[in-house]
């Protein structure tokens, strides 16, 4: 990509300082800025007319240059170019089969939003009728203990009475809170339905800000963990789903990043697991949730060299 500083005169480019002889203006004010970000880049027109080309045929691109040269400033005008109304919303939910591989479901964007307030809704409503019911038991239980220390004359049964409610109470009131967990599905991904396709910049990001990652859960056994669907954080490449993913300097990347990032780029979606293999969520997979993005790679001459091979390959078709 070449450069676009005072420099452009020598490489045939023209020069900044000659743009803005031609302007006539008498302030900055009167000096109109074109509506489309990718007409506000000077000095590229090469590079404009790949990244529009890029858009259109939804192809992956490496831009190679100095920094300040517009690399990213072209990356974010891609997304003036895609179509809109393909958006989706993603909602994970758990899986009675495998607690350990929460299920995703796929909607239109603003319906994410309305189906977990429905679910909420109606979970609050169970909680709601098992409050009643468990405060009813324990009244029940406490009168009846209450009676027998009367009829007996011995505070030991309504110690006893006070002891057991109070277990019973918080036994009832704990499974109830578990069962309420696993209805209530968690919205991984929301948009609004005339909202702009997304541009997520992942540069300097890690595995799991980029892939996606499982929180870690210190509770992890005796039914005081949280659900598996309540842990899942979606990554960078699943926030980019019908937008663009660009990420600078993409040779700092680890190489087991790159090869999950072709994957993504491959099969289009990718399942949210755990990063670290010393975590609770190491166990943890979720079905594959969509990533359908166009992928714009950055970075100085020595980028392309510390590519994975293969990545590169895909970026160049």
């Amino acid at each position: 990509m070449p450069e676009s500083d005072s420099r452009g005169a020598d490489l045939g480019l023209p020069d900044i300082e000659d743009w803005m002889r031609s302007q006539h203006f008498e302030t900055t004010a009167d000096i109109k800025i074109p509506e489309q970000l990718v007409d506000q880049v000077i000095g590229q027109d090469e590079a404009v007319t790949v990244i529009r080309k890029a858009a259109e045929q939804k192809r992956h691109v490496i831009l190679i240059g100095d920094p300040g040269t517009g690399k990213s400033m072209l990356a974010r005008s891609m997304v003036d170019f895609l179509p809109r109304g393909e958006l989706q919303d993603v909602i994970a939910y758990n899986n009675p089969d495998d607690n350990n591989e929460p299920k995703i479901r796929v909607v239109p964007p603003g319906k994410g939003k309305e189906i977990v307030q429905a679910q909420k809704l109606e979970a609050e409503q169970k909680k709601a009728q098992k409050n009643s019911w468990i405060y009813g038991l324990f009244f029940m239980f406490i009168v009846l203990s209450a009676i027998l220390t009367f009829q007996y004359h011995d505070p030991t049964y309504l110690l006893i009475g006070l002891i057991g409610g109070f277990l019973l109470l918080m036994l009832f009131r704990y499974t109830g809170q578990r069962k309420e967990a696993l209805m209530v599905p968690k919205l991984l991904i929301s948009h609004r339905v005339d909202e702009q396709p997304p541009f997520i910049d992942a540069t300097g990001a890690h595995a799991g800000a980029l892939l996606g990652d499982v929180k870690h859960d210190p509770f992890q056994s005796g039914g005081l963990e949280t659900p598996a669907h309540e842990r899942l954080e979606p990554g960078a490449i699943h926030k980019a789903n019908k937008g663009v993913l660009f990420i600078d300097e993409i040779n700092m990347l680890r190489i087991e990043s790159q090869q999950s990032l072709l994957t993504a780029l491959q099969e289009g979606a990718f399942g949210i697991l755990g990063q670290s293999e010393r975590s609770s969520g190491a166990m943890v997979k979720s079905e594959p949730v969509p990533c359908d993005f166009i992928l714009v790679a950055a970075g100085n001459m020595d980028a392309i060299s510390g590519m994975h091979p293969a990545l590169r390959s895909r970026i160049r078709g």
